[in-house]
Order: structure tokens, then sequence, then C-alpha cells
């Protein structure tokens, strides 16, 4: 357990680089990692401070991770090439079984953020949607992060780190001989609170299988009634076929970060994405009840701009913000 998907992303990547380092002679300053534009910026964080190359390829028209791109991007340095299931951005998972072929063939290390749906995921797969492979049913995959917060619906802040193996797990931790004896931790962190793990054990306890695989039905009931209301929207689309429970959407024609003003200007939180210019919502049960009044208010929202553009109004300076 850790403290949240950064700590478990920097953690798969020290691993990573450790594993890279003991079996394949590399040295300090030496080690790059290989990634997908759309991996979470916890690996970015990851790599600054353990001073390793970052390669992020453009992803396919899709949004998925480009394969052949990063297998062209891989060399002898290359200590980790990653993957999400799904991505944050658009909710769609990059094609993992694919990456693992290409983890296998060059004996590189390859890890799955799973940080937003890795513990709601197989339940979902249970009540009959469909959901890809993503996690060690797949050669190849040597680590996988999932964190407990998100959609193993725990307290923050509660994260899990997963290794294919107990020799690869060891490659994780710190462990030293000093004056007082050894010191080993398994997480960056010494100290930290205990109330967090226990409120994830007891809500895993009390939920159980049929509590997740009934939440899993409620959150696919939400999403599907928020891709059928963009679709209902003229002019608006999805950017991607949502796996789970996160989408991303918009009309091309407007000035999206204006749309997103206006609705900031009714009492909304929008999220929003960059590339492309949209909108962007992580659905939980919450969002059951709003969904109509937030519907009507895009469509109203949508025509205001779209009037202003053909008067010639000057759109928004406002930029995308996670």
């Amino acid at each position: 357990m850790t403290s949240g998907g950064s700590e478990s992303l920097f953690l798969g990547v020290r691993a990573a680089r450790e594993y890279a380092r003991r079996t394949r002679g590399l040295r300090r300053g030496q080690g790059n990692v290989v990634l997908p534009d759309t991996a979470h910026p916890g690996f970015s964080k990851a790599t600054q401070c353990m001073d390793l190359d970052e390669r992020r390829i453009p992803v396919r028209p899709d949004g998925r991770a480009d394969v052949a791109a990063m297998a062209a991007a891989i060399d002898d340095e290359t200590v980790m090439i990653g993957g999400s299931a799904p991505c944050f951005p658009y909710g769609i998972f990059d094609p993992i079984e694919e990456l693992g072929e290409v983890a296998r063939r060059t004996g590189t290390w390859l890890h799955v953020d799973a940080c937003v749906g890795g513990w709601i995921a197989p339940h979902v797969r249970a009540i009959g949607r469909p959901v890809p492979a993503f996690d060690f049913s797949i050669p190849g995959v040597s680590s996988l992060s999932a964190d407990l917060h998100k959609f193993g619906f725990c307290p923050k802040p509660a994260s899990t780190l997963f290794f294919e193996s107990p020799e690869r797990a060891a490659f994780a931790g710190f462990d030293l001989d000093w004056p007082s004896g050894r010191y080993a931790t398994s997480t960056m962190v010494g100290t930290r609170p205990g109330g967090a793990v226990a409120g994830a054990w007891a809500t895993l306890h009390f939920l159980g299988g049929d509590g997740y695989r009934r939440l899993a039905a409620g959150l696919m009931g939400v999403r599907d009634a928020y891709v059928e209301g963009v679709r209902a929207l003229p002019g608006w689309r999805l950017v991607a076929e949502p796996t789970l429970t996160v989408m991303a959407f918009g009309d091309p024609s407007l000035d999206m970060m204006r749309v997103a003003h206006k609705l900031g200007e009714r009492g909304w939180v929008p999220g929003t994405t960059s590339r492309p210019p949209g909108l962007h919502l992580m659905l939980s049960m919450l969002h059951r009840g709003a969904r109509d009044a937030y519907f009507a208010d895009l469509a109203t929202i949508a025509a205001e701009v779209r009037a202003e553009a053909a008067r010639g109004v000057a759109g928004t300076r406002l930029a995308s913000t996670y």
C-alpha cells in the first residue's frame, strides 16, 4: 500500500530502474522510460527525480498508445515502458496485450497504470460489460498500480502497487544497514497515517465482491446515461468511447474553454482537456441526479457560445488545468 497513485508510479519506476541496473548493468546517468503521451504526470515526477530520460510518444488517432512507435523508441537503456488502464484524459485502455508482447520481446519492464480503474474494472467485467485484459494475465506485465481511494471507494490516501513476482517487488523498496541495525521500508515514506490503511481494509471487507458488483452496475448505468446525453447534443462527440466511467467530449466548432467558463458561472465545476479542447468527466454515483440539469445547461451554453462567435465576441483565455 502507498499514499497515492504518484507514489505507486514512483516506486514502479524505481523498481524498474533498479532491476535494469542489477540485471543489465546500467549505470548512474543511464536509463529512459518510454510512455504514451496520455500517461499520467506521476511518471514524469519519477523520471525527473531519478534523472531518467522520458520519451513520450504521440498516441494513435483513436487515443490509444502507438505500440509500434513506442517499440521503435526502445533502446539498450530503456528501463520501462508504460500503459494506462484507462488513461485519465480520454478514459480508454491502451493496448496492454500488445505492449506485453513488446516487453517480452525486448526484455523491458512494463508497468500498467490502472490507478483510475484498477479496482472497479474486474467487477465491471463480472457484470458482463466488455473490459480489455490489463493485468498479470498478460505475459510481460511486471507491475501494476491501482488507487483504492478512487473507484475502490476507500478514504484517502490509499493506493496499491502490485508486482508480477516477489523477486520484482524487492526492487521497489529501501534497505540499509546503519548503526541502529537494518532499516527497510517497502515504500518511500517512513512514518505514515494508519487510518487510511484501516479504512481501506474496512471498506473492502464491508463491500465485498457483491458490493463492488452493485457499484459497478450503478456506475456503468450513469456512464451510459451521460454518453447518451453527449450524443443527443447536435455537433458534439466523444473523444473516444469510454471503457469505464471517465470520458472526454466536446464540439470542435465551439470555443470549449468558453463553454467551461460559462459552466462555472452556472455553478458547475467543469473538468477540461487541452488536446483536443473539450470537457472531461470522472463520473460517480453523485452524477446520476445531476444529469438532466447538466445537459440542459450545456445545451443552453452551447447556443450562447455559438451566437457569441457569430457576433465576433472574443473567446476566453482560460487554459485547461488538471
